[in-house]
Formats: structure tokens, C-alpha cells, sequence
């Protein structure tokens, strides 16, 4: 037992000797962007910015530039280490950027020992090639001349092509998760860090939200007058450079870009952090796990996802035999059904969205046994949801007789609500015009106003309402220009000429948004391209816009559906990929010379006019918009949908459910969050005693540990994440028995993921004495090597 110990205080000591080996960048290629001030021949005042090559290089005064043919901006040693900031990156994985700075005519003598009395101000940004973190500050490069007053970027001191510039780091400001997702009534935590060179120093803190171009002050700390407006900031960690704010309990409102400034004069810096909504969906379905239906009859299938946000869910419904499924090799994929129908989005009471995917199940000895599969996919979810049933036909009896009644009453019921919908149909919408379906010869609804009375066709647009009210909908009317194209409408007993007219209708809530064209007939042609004073249409059309979330290496399938009101309509069907204000062509197809471009869309479904676009296998590089056009001479419509990638975060901690530890001593002991995408994931750890924590009243609430250090985020080879959060415990006996809590956020979970430990500590006993001289003889043994490194080191030039 007492060698245990003993080499348990060895391998503590070897590794804090190690720390000291941790590989540091040493040196950093940096773009310098100076500048060039002059007045103009009209008199006016014009910078040029001018970008030299520099060297951002860590040593100590006298060192040899690293790169003699370009400007070294050397950091010697001070108290504020930008290294430490650094730990476990390559040189090659940031990118440095040095401006000078102007202090606008503000003097202020550096606090700290020996500087001079003024001094020259550079910014350093240095940035993650991937974007895991930020870092910017200020080097400080010492000088016996006063600045020139306020408009000192006039008279800047000349730096030298090859001049080295000796500088020390004077603040930091770093941000960990510029970026975060959260759900509904979560707690959140925005990190923002600082620290500069000197004890004590005198700093306003500040945090501001904007939300669409305003800005609101959420918090503000002087350490001059110790005077603090808001809330969000824990006062006791200003002093240590954690200005990290924090929100109680997320809502819709709080989405917006944060801003943390800190300002010690005469410098201010600033970060940015934005945090968006979202929560996964809870599916359902209006059917028990089997469904019994006699040979010929009908039931109504509704699967239901509830509680998501935002709007970028997909459902689907899918038919296959379980017996085949079950084969690994050949086994065919399951069949997508074509007969599905969805609902208006529905906006329930916490903000949050619904919505449903029905279709009508016709009962058929061939189908029975098989299994449908209601599959929902969304931003939030690593893998679909999937709800499933099986369906059961058996052949009619002798009680044919009453199935017959009760399918009559049940269509007497049917026609009597068909009824009702149809009178308060055309009631629809009141405005300076009236949207009215009927027949001719109906009288109008509203005599006093234009009335557009659409009649019976085969495209029906009412069956794109079901479910929503009138004063849930907005509608517009507009003529519509067929710039002169002249085309024969192909449906029976259609007039050689028309009148156009586009027909939108929206959801006051935003839920969806629907555009076609009504036809009115006419027995005058369109007098040509400016035909603005005598218009022409199409049947109608309908297209809905869809944002959708994704993991990497699925396979998702785009929406997009239209639809003409005759039949073999000659179309245009083409898919773009819009990404950095770029466009790529994915897929085009004209039905007339029945040629397609590319991959990705079923030929035998444009007909169906489903013109939905399959990706096999989703990629970092998958994101975009994706923009699905159709048209119908002389008609064009286009919609967006949007693709993004993300995927859930897996936890693990480097101890076992229970920890035990002698008194005093001492364990790293840290929570890893591995594989997740994007970068916003947050780590906390907290403390609680287990028996306190059980009761139901007056339990209190877990403390936070303020000594946790983050790592730089990590990107692994499938281009995922990981975050590790570690802390040292020095045991005590007051915290024997505590229960150590790992918490992890991230935006693609619901609640967060929590992992813990027991911590007991044990009094030493009477071999205490020999643990001592154990130590001061490793302690020896430790100083002789120390000794003989120094005295080595001069000699390594």
C-alpha cells in the first residue's frame, strides 16, 4: 500500500515536469496591413492600406529574426503569456493578422515595471483555420516619443522592411464558441475571456445584444467605481478576466448577436457570439403497432411530429415487406408512397411548430403483412425518427351487409362536413378583392367589390387549404405579363386567348406560403410584349419552401412539387446550388425533348410532378441552397431550400464512477465531448452533495466550478469535433462524499448530457512518515536535475 502512494506522488511530479516539454508555436507568419494617410489633389484625406509580409516570434531581447528579409515583431517575456493561449495548435492551423492602433489622442503610462513613458499600439487577430476559437489583443512596443495628438494615423513612426520591433503581449481577449444553439428554456453560458499584463488594472466591461440592426445593453461593470448595470455576469470572476455571460432561460427572443467588449484605457477590444433556437420533434401516430382492414376498405394514417423549431422538418412515408427487409444482401430499399398529403405548420402555445403527414390506406389482400414506416428528419435529430405499423387484410364476410351501412352513414358525414368547408370556403378572404370557389352563375359574395370566382377544374386549389381557417390567411392578386409568348392553353373547351392573373396566399404565422395563376378566358389576343394592358395566364402551380438539417454521410431527399391543371403539360425542370453568392447546376430536364442533365431527380415522377432532388451521401461541402425551378410556357416559378450539416456530441469522463483520494491529494480529471458538428458545444462542471440533492424542497442548487480550463477544439478525420473540460481536485474531507457532475449542451440536444462521479477522501495513516521522506527525496532528486539542465543550457548556442 505504501508503494502505491509513493509511485502515485512520481508519476505526479514526472508529469508536472512534463508540462514543461509541451510542444509551444515558437513563431507565426502574420500578414501586417499598414497604412498610408495623404491628402488627395481635391484636399481630402484618403488611406491606403498596404500589406507587408511580418513575423509574430516569441523569444527574449537579442534573438536573431527567424525571417531576417521580413518585419519580426518580437514578444518577449511578460506576465501575460500569449503562448498559454495556444497550447496543443500548429503554426499552421492559424492565421495572424497585425494593424497598428490609435489611441485618439488618449495618454495613459502603461502600469507596468520599467516601461517607458509612451508607446506604440498593434492589434493581433489570430484565428483557427476551422474556426474553433478567436483570439485578438494588443502588443505594446515601447518609445521615448509622444504620440501627435488624436489624428496620430497621420504621422505613423516608418517601419522598416527588415526591421525587428521588440514588443511585449499588453491584452487578450479570447472566445471559445462564437456560435451557439440552444432549446427552449435552456441555460446558457457565452464565453467571453480576457486578461492583461498587470495586477489590478482599471477595466469597463460591457454586453450588448443586436437583434435586426439595434443594439441593446444587457450589462455593463466599471472596477473603478465598482458600479455594475444588469445582470448576467458573475461579479466575483471580472477579477480573474471571465466576463462569460449567461442566460437563465432561453426563448425565441433571445436569438441575435452578443458583443463582449472590454476596454482599459487607452485600448478596447470586442467579440461577437450568435446564439440560435432550436428543439427536435416527438412523433406519433394515430395507429396502434398492427392494423386490421377488411379487403376494399379505407382508414386515414396520420403520422404527427410535435414541438420542433425552427421550420425544417421533413416527413415521409415509406411501405415494406418485414420478411424481405430482413436480408442482408439484395434486400430491396422500401417504397416511398406518392399518396401523401401535409398539413399547414401549426404553431402551438410554447412557440414551438407541428405538423402532419396523412395519406388514405386502400385495404388490399397483396399488401397484407407489409410494414409502413413514417420516417421524420430534422436539423436536430444525428438519424431520423422512425414510427412504424403493420398492416393486417382479411377477406369480407357474411356481414358484408353492415360494413356497407356504416360506410354509407360514414359518407353521409363526409359529404355534411364537405359542405360546411365549402360554404366557409367562399367566405375565404376580405380585402379590396374576393377569392370565391363555385360555379357560374353563382351570385358574389360580396356585390360591392371585384369578385374572382374560380369554377371546377382539375386542379383543385382548396386541397391545399385543408385544415386552415380564412383569417389565418393573407391573399394577393396581381396581372401577370406573358411578355408577349402566346401559347394555346391545352385543356377542353379552352378559349384560343387568356387573361392572367398570380394568386398568393400566405400564413399570417409565416407557416407556408402557396403561388399559382388563374386563367380567365378571352377572345382577344395580347398585343404583344407589352402587353401590360391586356394579360394572360396558366393553370395553377404550387411550391413550398423547406429548410433542412443533416447529418454527415446521410442521405436526404429535397421537396419540391408542382403541379398543372392538364394533363402532359410540356415543362422545364432544372436544380441550382447557390453557395457564397455562387451558382451551380445539379439538374435539368425538359419534358418536351425529353433530355436530362445530370443526376439526382426520377425521371418516371416528373411526370407525377415531383421534381424532388436526392442526395446519396451528405458532405461539410452539401451545404448550400438548393433552388428548384419549373416552368410552363409562358410560365416561371422558383423556391429555396436550405441545407445545413450537424451532428450530437458523445461524452465520456477519465474516472470511473467513484473516485478515491488521500487527503490533500490531487487529480486532472476531465469530461471529453467527441464528434460533434458545429462548433456549439459548452462544457460545465458542478458540484453537489448527492443527499442534500434528493430532497424536494429547499435542496440547493449545484455549485459551479470556477478552476475549469477548456481545450482548443479539435477536428477529427471525419471533420467532426471535440472539446475536452478538465479541472485539478485537491481533495479535502469537506468533500468527501460530493457528487461531480459533467454537463455538455449542444444545439442537437434536447436536454443536456450529463455524466458523474463520487468522490471519497481517506485520512492518512501512520506510515505518514514515510510518504514524507518519500517526497523529499523525489523533491531531491527533482532539484540535482533541475541544477544540471541549467547548467547545461548556455552551452546549447
Amino acid at each position: 500500500m505504501i508503494m502505491y502512494f509513493i509511485l502515485k506522488i512520481l508519476s505526479f511530479l514526472y508529469l508536472c515536469a512534463g508540462v514543461q516539454c509541451v510542444h509551444q508555436v515558437s513563431w507565426l507568419p502574420c500578414q501586417f496591413t499598414d497604412e498610408h494617410v495623404f491628402k488627395n489633389e481635391e484636399g481630402h484625406t484618403e488611406t491606403q492600406l498596404i500589406h507587408r509580409e511580418a513575423l509574430l516570434q516569441f523569444g527574449q531581447i537579442g534573438d536573431a529574426a527567424v525571417n531576417p528579409h521580413g518585419i519580426t515583431f518580437l514578444i518577449t517575456v511578460s506576465k501575460l503569456d500569449l503562448r498559454r493561449y495556444l497550447e496543443g495548435v500548429e503554426a499552421e492551423q492559424l492565421e495572424c493578422e497585425l494593424r497598428r492602433y490609435s489611441t485618439a489622442g488618449i495618454h495613459v503610462r502603461w502600469p507596468v515595471l520599467g516601461a517607458r513613458e509612451y508607446n506604440h499600439w498593434f492589434t493581433f487577430t489570430l484565428k483557427h483555420t476551422n474556426g474553433l476559437f478567436r483570439i485578438t489583443g494588443f502588443l505594446r512596443h515601447p518609445s521615448d516619443t509622444a504620440a501627435p495628438g488624436q489624428q496620430d494615423y497621420n504621422s505613423w513612426t516608418p517601419i522598416g522592411d527588415r526591421e525587428m520591433l521588440v514588443t511585449t503581449t499588453a491584452m487578450v481577449m479570447k472566445t471559445l464558441t462564437p456560435s451557439v444553439r440552444a432549446g427552449l428554456g435552456s441555460k446558457q453560458k457565452l464565453h467571453c475571456q480576457f486578461a492583461v499584463d498587470h495586477h489590478g488594472p482599471t477595466f469597463d466591461v460591457e454586453w450588448l445584444l443586436q437583434q435586426r440592426g439595434e443594439r441593446t445593453s444587457l450589462f455593463s461593470h466599471s472596477s473603478r467605481s465598482v458600479q455594475s448595470k444588469g445582470s448576467g455576469v458573475v461579479h466575483r470572476s471580472l477579477a480573474d478576466g471571465d466576463a462569460s455571460y449567461t442566460l437563465p432561460f432561453t426563448k425565441l427572443s433571445s436569438e441575435g448577436t452578443y458583443i463582449c467588449s472590454v476596454s482599459v484605457l487607452p485600448l478596447f477590444v470586442s467579440m461577437d457570439i450568435v446564439l440560435q433556437i432550436e428543439e427536435a420533434p416527438r412523433v406519433s401516430l394515430n395507429v396502434g403497432p398492427t392494423l386490421t382492414l377488411l379487403e376494399g376498405g379505407e382508414q386515414r394514417v396520420t403520422c404527427e411530429a410535435d414541438s420542433y423549431y425552427p421550420l425544417d422538418v421533413e416527413i415521409g412515408w415509406y411501405m415494406q415487406d418485414p420478411a424481405v427487409a430482413g436480408q442482408r444482401v439484395g434486400a430491396p430499399l422500401p417504397v416511398k408512397l406518392q399518396n401523401v398529403l401535409l398539413s399547414s405548420h401549426k404553431h402551438n402555445n410554447d412557440k414551438t411548430y407541428s405538423l402532419t403527414a396523412f395519406f388514405y390506406l386502400q385495404a388490399a389482400l397483396k399488401h397484407s403483412g407489409r410494414e409502413f414506416t413514417c420516417t421524420v428528419s430534422h436539423k436536430s435529430l444525428r438519424v431520423p425518427i422512425k414510427k412504424s405499423f403493420n398492416l393486417t387484410v382479411e377477406e369480407p364476410t357474411g356481414w358484408m351487409l353492415y360494413m356497407v351501412i356504416s360506410l354509407l352513414l360514414t359518407l353521409c358525414v363526409l359529404l355534411c362536413y364537405l359542405h360546411l368547408a365549402r360554404r366557409r370556403s367562399r367566405q375565404l378572404i376580405h380585402r379590396k378583392a374576393m377569392l370565391q370557389f363555385g360555379q357560374i352563375g353563382d351570385a358574389a359574395v360580396n356585390p360591392h367589390g371585384i369578385t374572382f370566382l374560380i369554377t371546377v377544374s382539375k386542379l383543385d386549389l382548396r386541397r391545399y387549404l385543408e385544415g386552415v381557417e380564412a383569417e389565418q390567411l393573407e391573399c394577393e392578386l396581381r396581372r401577370y405579363s406573358t411578355a408577349g409568348i402566346h401559347v394555346r392553353w391545352p385543356v377542353l373547351g379552352a378559349r384560343k386567348y387568356n387573361h392572367w392573373f398570380t394568386c398568393t396566399l400566405k400564413h399570417t404565422n409565416g407557416l407556408f406560403r402557396i403561388t399559382g395563376f388563374l386563367r380567365h378566358p378571352s377572345d382577344t389576343a395580347a398585343p404583344g410584349q407589352q402587353d401590360y394592358n391586356s394579360w394572360t395566364p396558366i393553370g395553377d402551380r404550387e411550391m413550398l419552401v423547406t429548410t433542412m438539417r443533416a447529418g454527415l454521410g446521410s442521405k436526404q431527399k429535397l421537396h419540391c412539387q408542382f403541379a398543372v391543371d392538364h394533363h402532359g403539360p410540356n415543362f422545364h425542370v432544372e436544380w441550382l446550388l447557390q453557395q457564397l453568392g455562387e451558382r451551380t447546376s445539379l439538374f435539368s430536364h425538359s419534358s418536351r425533348s425529353v433530355q436530362s442533365k445530370e443526376s439526382g431527380v426520377l425521371h418516371r415522377s416528373l411526370a407525377d410532378g415531383d421534381a424532388s432532388y436526392t442526395l446519396p451521401f451528405t458532405k461539410l461541402s452539401s451545404e448550400g441552397t438548393y433552388i428548384c425551378s419549373v416552368s410552363v410556357l409562358p410560365l416561371f416559378v422558383s423556391m429555396d431550400i436550405v441545407l445545413k450539416i450537424e451532428e450530437a456530441p458523445r461524452v465520456s469522463l477519465n474516472v470511473g464512477p467513484t473516485l478515491t483520494l488521500l487527503e490533500g491529494g490531487e487529480q486532472r480529471v476531465t469530461c471529453e465531448a467527441n464528434s460533434y458538428y458545429p462548433l456549439d458545444v459548452e462544457i460545465g462542471w458542478y458540484m453537489q452533495d448527492p443527499v442534500v440533492a434528493g430532497q424536494r424542497v429547499g435542496a440547493p442548487l449545484p455549485v459551479k466550478l470556477q478552476n475549469v480550463l477548456l481545450s482548443s477544439h479539435k477536428q477529427n478525420n471525419d471533420k467532426t469535433y471535440s472539446l475536452t473540460a478538465f479541472f485539478y481536485l485537491r481533495a479535502a474531507l469537506k468533500h468527501s462524499g460530493r457528487e461531480f457532475t459533467c454537463t455538455v449542451s449542444h444545439k442537437s440536444l434536447r436536454v443536456p448530457i450529463r455524466k458523474s462521479f463520487n468522490l471519497t477522501v481517506e485520512e492518512p495513516t501512520g506510515w505518514m512518515f514515510y510518504m514524507v521522506i518519500s517526497l523529499l527525496l523525489t523533491m531531491c532528486v527533482l532539484l540535482c536535475c533541475l541544477h544540471l539542465a541549467r547548467r547545461k543550457a548556455p552551452q546549447v548556442g
